[in-house]
């Protein structure tokens, strides 16, 4: 039964979805760049929501585009990001276009009253991030929506995982968190876009910010991280010795403090390679290696009771979520209590008891299970939470908001900083605002300090 369940959610997650009928008021979405990641983070889970036409596409090669749209059935072509906006025809956009140009782009598609859902991390740097989500076109009442696409907590194994976090026995806390994501090496080429600083690249600003988003949803919106190190491997040295791209992070170690004492760490890696292997070393560091992404929280040491004068018993709760990414495919909650009986300082006994959780939807009575089904993706749960949003609908009650998303990016700024890296660069142009003389509304002006072609 249960390997059956994983057919079906496989099968229909990943090879054929159920395609209702399209209904008249469904929501068309335009996509700014002819991306890899667009197939699974828009382009699938629309064909299962009645209400979401992916309707057009536009690249930076007009011929690409092209291409692009009929692998994927999409209808129309626009030669230019900014045609795209302009056809009125188009409700909201899917900005998976390199990090340097997110705020450039989403700031213009707000501008022609588009939604906006934007792949992460949202901006280059903190500055960019405070000038997108507090513009007065993003905060004026009625603006259109504007979403940081953070998918993994939109997922019933997310809200799950924070929930056992959320009601701790004991009157326990949270006092470590731990999260990791590794990209086998391989995955990418060495050109890739993500290894360039002038696109604001680099581990942190793509696979490594989701652990960062990971201890930060789990220790709260109240707390502030506090880089206290923070390690990076640069990209491979080149044969004659040159280093390319000094700036950028292959791979990062950091782990933080927060004002109440509390601690974290996140480790990414863009090319995780070595291991184990009956290889000779040199030969086994070059090949891919895989470890599941995972997130885990540790609470500190409770006293339970005193069994007599002398021992007293005490217990610790970890709590950890196996693959939060892709928890469609497979994920499980493991909680072990940890309980130890002592003599003074002295260790008498311990044991753990475990116990194992999964949620491919909400829990059985909840009115969102109705709505939800086991098979959807993350990228699937945020599409619906995306259109509630733009609906006027209630929803699961899973959103995440601008401040939410200027605090992620001031907590990259940090970390890069205490690593002993830059922070990734502006974007080549700054914006001031003024009136439009037809409708007296605000609109933002584009004074360009370089000029820059449209990718």
């Amino acid at each position: 039964m249960l390997f059956f369940d994983f057919l079906k959610r496989f099968y229909y997650a990943a090879v054929s979805s159920p395609t209702p009928r399209k209904r008249d008021d469904a929501i068309r979405i335009g996509l700014l760049g002819a991306s890899s990641i667009a197939p699974l983070a828009i382009i699938l889970p629309a064909l299962s929501h009645p209400e979401v036409i992916v309707a057009a596409v536009a690249a930076r090669d007009p011929e690409r585009a092209r291409q692009y749209a009929e692998k994927y059935s999409i209808p129309i072509v626009h030669n230019t990001y900014q045609e795209l906006l302009s056809d009125p025809a188009i409700d909201a956009v899917y900005i998976a276009l390199p990090n340097s140009l997110h705020f450039e782009w989403a700031l213009r598609s707000i501008q022609a009253r588009k939604h906006v859902l934007l792949e992460k991390p949202s901006c280059s740097n903190a500055d960019e991030a405070r000038s997108l989500f507090r513009h007065p076109l993003v905060t004026a009442p009625n603006a259109p929506v504007l979403l940081e696409a953070f998918h993994y907590q939109f997922h019933p194994a997310w809200q799950a995982f924070l929930y056992q976090i959320n009601h701790l026995p004991w009157g326990a806390t949270v006092e470590h968190v731990y999260s990791q994501q590794y990209l086998p090496k391989g995955c990418l080429e060495m050109d890739d876009i993500r290894f360039h600083y002038g696109l604001s690249g680099g581990c942190l600003m793509d696979l490594a910010t989701y652990p960062l988003s990971c201890v930060r949803q789990v220790l709260g919106r109240g707390e502030h991280l506090n880089p206290i190190e923070a390690l990076h491997r640069p990209l491979p040295v080149a044969s004659d010795g040159y280093q390319p791209e000094p700036q950028i992070d292959a791979a990062i170690k950091a782990t933080y403090a927060t004002d109440s004492d509390k601690t974290a760490e996140i480790r990414g890696d863009l090319l995780f390679g070595g291991g184990f292997s009956f290889l000779p070393a040199a030969w086994s560091h070059s090949l891919p290696s895989f470890r599941w992404p995972k997130t885990e929280a540790r609470t500190g040491e409770m006293l339970l009771n005193g069994l007599n004068d002398e021992v007293r018993h005490f217990v610790r709760r970890k709590i950890t979520l196996w693959n939060h990414l892709i928890p469609t495919v497979y994920h499980r909650i493991d909680i072990c209590d940890t309980h130890t009986l002592r003599r003074g300082e002295e260790v008498v006994k311990t044991w753990d008891v475990m116990e194992y959780a999964k949620a491919y939807n909400w829990p059985a009575g909840d009115v969102r299970a109705q709505t939800y089904q086991e098979w959807w993706t993350t990228w699937r749960c945020q599409l619906e939470e995306f259109v509630n949003r733009i609906k006027g609908r209630a929803g699961s009650g899973v959103w995440i908001d601008g401040e939410e998303s200027i605090a992620q990016m001031e907590a990259i700024d940090d970390t890069y900083a205490q690593a002993g890296l830059l922070t990734r660069p502006t974007s080549a142009f700054e914006v001031a605002i003024d009136r439009d003389p037809g409708t007296n509304s605000l609109r933002p002006a584009y004074y360009y300090k370089l000029s820059i072609e449209s990718k």
